[in-house]
């Protein structure tokens, strides 16, 4: 796929229809697969470390709205077999929801010239008021989905029946869009909070 589309797609999604751009992880998936097995050598871990990039895409490229690289799938590879080579290191949980809110320090980018400690003591805790409210927006199915995020004794696989899929792809497809909506709501939030502070 050429930039020109993608980009195209994720302005869709910035205007709220996310269509295209679930069609074109589909598609990936199904592009990037075999690659991905001969790295992985299981179908579950070539699933989670897929969804992981492509929630990693998601914030950056949607949420952010960064300049897109020049190679989107040979970035998004990359993105798969480091989210892989991370797992081997921390195979007890991969994805951290703290990750998503301290990485790349996207929260503090505008308060880096303030060496008050107590500043970014606030900022901290705005950051964590902005999850815990996000985490309260979310279906009773999302908060437990995301709780494998946080507690490492819950696998993915476990909440398969008892939430109610009918495969471990649905389940994994399933994380995938509660994660997209919790990252939207926490900058949603957050943004309100830095405005409230400001007044």
């Amino acid at each position: 796929m050429n930039s020109s589309k993608l980009k195209k797609i994720i302005e869709q999604a910035i205007q709220g229809n996310e269509l295209p751009f679930d069609r074109f992880v589909k598609d990936l998936f199904e592009q990037l697969k075999p690659k991905l097995l001969s790295l992985t050598q299981s179908q579950q871990e070539t699933e989670d470390i897929f969804i992981g990039a492509m929630q990693k895409f998601w914030e950056r490229f949607v949420v952010l709205q960064e300049k897109l690289p020049e190679n989107s799938i040979g970035y998004i590879f990359v993105m798969c077999k480091n989210n892989w080579l991370i797992s081997k290191r921390h195979p007890w949980n991969s994805v951290v929801l703290k990750e998503t809110i301290s990485e790349d320090q996207k929260f503090n980018d505008h308060n880096n010239n303030i060496n008050d400690s107590l500043e970014n003591l606030e900022i901290e805790w705005l950051q964590k008021r902005a999850l815990s409210e996000a985490l309260d927006s979310l279906s009773q199915k999302c908060k437990t989905l995301m709780q494998t995020e946080i507690d490492s004794d819950t696998k993915l696989k476990d909440l398969q029946e008892q939430l109610g899929y009918v495969n471990y792809q649905a389940l994994v497809q399933a994380k995938y869009n509660c994660k997209k909506r919790l990252i939207k709501k926490v900058y949603e939030i957050f943004d309100q909070l830095m405005a409230l502070k400001q007044r």
